[in-house]
């Protein structure tokens, strides 16, 4: 625990000595706070607007609904979990995923408001607390296009350098993909698009300059 302890110590002092390091880290900081704002409010917003249109999903009319939103969110915990123990001695980690996810935000957020698509035909209610810090007290139900849940945990496999660690996260992507059409929390569409916007979200993100602890001299 103590060598784990000095790792976090070493790697961040690095980091935070390092120009490109802090400034990705504050503008990323900074800009993912405000989308976390506007998502809250945006959100809501869709939530309650008329309108809207139901997809004739014929997957979704071959699966029976079930509730299934203790498995996902135990997917979701221990991928959220495992991440932030990798990371934690990994500040490159943080500066990807960071910068990446803000562009998930931004892009879920042009592509729910273009879709306007109202909740598939027996949806049962996902329970899910990490989620409902975003959508205050009550889940939203019309944030379908593209599946904010399947291409979080895809990121976190893209953002991931274990091998191990990636199959896992890999695999709870795809099982909470699944697990989410099982519950019609959303279409096939939005679940299978996912990692693809996921993807190119991470491609974004390497194409901005990045902090990297093999090349601190002479940029602090």
């Amino acid at each position: 625990m103590n060598k784990y302890i000095g790792q976090i110590k070493t790697s961040w002092s690095l980091a935070l000595h390092n120009k490109l390091s802090r400034e990705n880290l504050i503008w990323g900081t900074i800009t993912l706070a405000f989308l976390a704002v506007f998502t809250y409010y945006f959100f809501d917003y869709i939530e309650n607007r008329a309108g809207g249109v139901v997809m004739n999903d014929w997957i979704l009319q071959m699966l029976p609904a079930r509730n299934v939103s203790g498995l996902i969110v135990f997917f979701e915990l221990s991928v959220i979990i495992l991440f932030i123990i990798r990371a934690a001695t990994n500040p490159a980690m943080v500066i990807t995923f960071i910068i990446a996810y803000i562009f998930i935000l931004a892009t879920r957020s042009i592509t729910i408001g273009i879709t306007q698509l109202r909740p598939p035909v027996g949806l049962i209610e996902l329970k899910d607390p990490i989620a409902g810090l975003i959508y205050r007290s009550k889940l939203s139900n019309r944030d379908l296009f593209y599946s904010g849940h399947t291409s979080l945990l895809f990121l976190f496999y893209l953002c991931s350098r274990k091998k191990a660690d990636r199959y896992y996260m890999l695999f709870a992507a795809i099982a909470v993909g699944v697990l989410l059409l099982i519950q019609h929390v959303h279409y096939t569409v939005d679940v299978v698009c996912a990692p693809f916007f996921a993807y190119g979200c991470f491609w974004l993100s390497k194409k901005i300059p990045h902090y990297s602890p093999a090349n601190t001299k002479g940029n602090v």
